[in-house]
This record gives structure tokens, C-alpha cells and sequence, in this order.
């Protein structure tokens, strides 16, 4: 497992290459992981300025924004101030959608946008966002579980038949 490496360092690799994206997304990462997605934003939007069409920022982006309902963390600990739901719901969403338009095979885009659609009722629109991650990684055993407790069925009978997963080999 890699050591975490100080703020300090991230700042430092950023200040030395502003357009290095990758010094930049690091960075930002920490941020998020340290509950500050309101510093962590403009360091994405900074990376957005160089590198537009990179899914990895616009998912950074979203998880920063749905960080709050994610984690049911009150927006005024995270933003330093209340923030409609609506308002980060929609950027949150905005922000996956563009991730998983720009690399459809980037399920942590799917499986946020699912788990935001859950915390709204909106269990159908769910269901199709755990379905499409599972179909780019049918192995994510904790999507097949939140996906069985969201429809109280059995995975199996929710996936396409290219996800099916319960057929036994012939010996």
C-alpha cells in the first residue's frame, strides 16, 4: 500500500508543474479524503482548465459535490455553509454523467450516481446504474449486494444475460 503523502507535497508538485493534471487530481484526492471538497474544487476546475475531456476529474468532481449526501455529513462541516440538496445533487450528477460518458468502463461513476439516486427514492434509475457497472464489472460484490437489497430479488434474475452470473459450467 503506498504512503500517504503529505499536503505539503501535493501543494509543492502542483506550485512546480501548474499543468500537470495528474499533480493536480493527487491533490485534489486528498482533499476529498480529508473531508475538504470545497478546496478540492478549485483545484479540479483547475485540472478541467487543462484536461476537459479527463473522466477521472469530472468523477473527482462529483464525488466532491455528493460527498455531503454520500456520507451524510452536513454541508455546513464540508462547505463551511448550508448548500441546497437540489443544487448538489444536480453537480454531483452532472459531474458523474460527464465521467461515465467520457469512459463508460469507470464504474465508481455508476455506482455514485446509483447510491445518490437510493438517498433520492429514485430506485429505478438506481437499479439501471448499479446494472450498467455490473455490466463493466459483474465481480463488484458489494453492488450485487446493494442492488439484492434495493429490489429484495435475486441479483441473478436483474442482470442482462451477459452478466448472468449463476449458470454452471459444463465439466
Amino acid at each position: 500500500m503506498e504512503a500517504q503523502v503529505p499536503e505539503e507535497e501535493l501543494l509543492k508538485a502542483v506550485d512546480e508543474d501548474p499543468h500537470d493534471v495528474d499533480a493536480k487530481l493527487r491533490l485534489a484526492t486528498y482533499l476529498r479524503k480529508d473531508n475538504n471538497p470545497a478546496k478540492a474544487l478549485p483545484v479540479l476546475k483547475g485540472a478541467l482548465e487543462i484536461d476537459p475531456n479527463n473522466p477521472e476529474i469530472h468523477l473527482q468532481l462529483g464525488l466532491c459535490w455528493a460527498m455531503s449526501m454520500l456520507e451524510n455529513v452536513p454541508t455546513i462541516e464540508l462547505w463551511g455553509k448550508d448548500i441546497d440538496e437540489e443544487d448538489i445533487f444536480e453537480n454531483a450528477l452532472e459531474s458523474l454523467e460527464t465521467a461515465s460518458e467520457l469512459d463508460p468502463e469507470l464504474t465508481a461513476a455508476y455506482n455514485a450516481m446509483g447510491r445518490l439516486y437510493v438517498i433520492r427514492f429514485r430506485e429505478e434509475e438506481a437499479i439501471e446504474m448499479f446494472r450498467q457497472s455490473l455490466q463493466v464489472d459483474p465481480a463488484q460484490l458489494d453492488i450485487l449486494e446493494e442492488l439484492q437489497e434495493l429490489t429484495g430479488r435475486p441479483v441473478w434474475n436483474l442482470l442482462d444475460k451477459e452478466t448472468y452470473m449463476g449458470e454452471e459450467e459444463d465439466i
